[in-house]
C-alpha cells in the first residue's frame, strides 16, 4: 500500500494511511445533509459513520486525489453540493495532514425523495 509522506522540519517524516484520509473525507461528507448514501461498487453505504468506506483515495507521492459517488436528496442543486463537498474535503484533509489534495471528484449516481 502506498502512503503519502510529509517531510517534517525535525528528523523524521509523517506517514498517513489511506484509511485515515478516507475517514477525514468521510467526516466532511457526513456534514452534508443532502447526501443520503455513498456508493462503493455494488454496495450502498447509508450509515453516515460508514461513508468513509465508500471514498476512494489515490496517492501519488505527497499528492492525493479523492473520489466519491453520492446519492443525494431530490431537489438539491447538484453543482452547489459538489462544490461544497470538494471544498470541505480538500480543506479538511489539507488542514489535518498537511498533504496536497489535487482533485476531489464527485460523481452523483442517484437521487432519492426527501424523507
Amino acid at each position: 500500500m502506498n502512503y503519502p509522506e510529509k517531510d517534517l522540519t525535525c528528523a523524521g517524516k509523517l506517514t498517513v494511511s489511506q484509511q485515515v484520509i478516507s475517514k477525514i473525507a468521510g467526516m466532511a461528507v457526513q456534514e452534508a445533509e443532502a447526501v443520503q448514501a455513498l456508493v462503493e461498487g455494488s454496495t450502498k453505504r447509508k450509515k453516515r459513520e460508514e461513508f468513509y468506506k465508500a471514498i476512494k483515495v489515490k496517492i501519488s507521492g505527497s499528492e492525493l486525489s479523492v473520489q466519491l459517488f453520492p446519492i443525494i436528496t431530490l431537489g438539491t442543486p447538484l453543482h452547489h453540493l459538489a462544490q461544497l463537498l470538494q471544498q470541505s474535503i480538500k480543506s479538511r484533509i489539507e488542514r489535518l495532514t498537511g498533504l496536497q489534495v489535487t482533485d476531489v471528484n464527485v460523481t452523483v449516481v442517484g437521487v432519492v425523495a426527501a424523507q
